[in-house]
């Protein structure tokens, strides 16, 4: 199957998604009928990122993610330069659905994960799970600058916008 990356400018962000053949084929279709409001998934994912992005200034991106790790729709801050390249970045959100995959193994003893940080000498990198009662749909994949208090911006801005929005998802 081709893989395309299509790369659209949102001022003040750069976007980048991660589309297959398919997926760029129905967005084509839908945007036919431009009279039409409604968001396509991509479009919904896309712009949940944008909006993550803008929660906090020390977010440097945003992405969703299947549960296969597959990247569905990233958003960068303005200005930045990604550490990562797109292929690397794509290899780290599959480590992260290995990872969320996992995790559930002493789930009855020490409770519901709810997020999962690392630390980096650059960047401190977050895994939301997105679940539909105990199986995950999506992860939302952040990084944000070494300084930040990730912890806190994640409990405080980032879980209640995923709570407000998880309706979406779990369509």
């Amino acid at each position: 199957m081709l893989e395309y990356t299509l790369y659209y400018i949102h001022l003040p962000f750069v976007v980048v998604k991660h589309l297959t053949l398919a997926r760029v084929l129905i967005l084509l279709v839908s945007d036919v009928n431009s009279d039409s409001k409604t968001l396509t998934t991509d479009e919904y994912f896309q712009n949940f990122c944008i909006e993550i992005v803008n929660r906090h200034c020390f977010i440097r991106s945003a992405a969703i993610a299947d549960v296969l790790g597959h990247l569905m729709a990233t958003a960068y801050r303005q200005h930045l330069i990604p550490l990562l390249t797109q292929e690397e970045s794509s290899r780290a959100a599959a480590q992260a659905a290995i990872r969320a995959a996992t995790r559930n193994k002493f789930k009855s003893r020490i409770g519901e994960l709810q997020f999962s940080l690392s630390r980096y000498e650059k960047s401190v990198r977050a895994t939301i799970p997105i679940k539909n009662g105990e199986k995950i749909k999506f992860l939302l994949l952040l990084t944000f600058d070494i300084e930040a208090e990730a912890d806190s911006i994640i409990i405080k801005r980032i879980l209640p916008y995923v709570a407000e929005n998880k309706d979406y998802f779990l369509q």
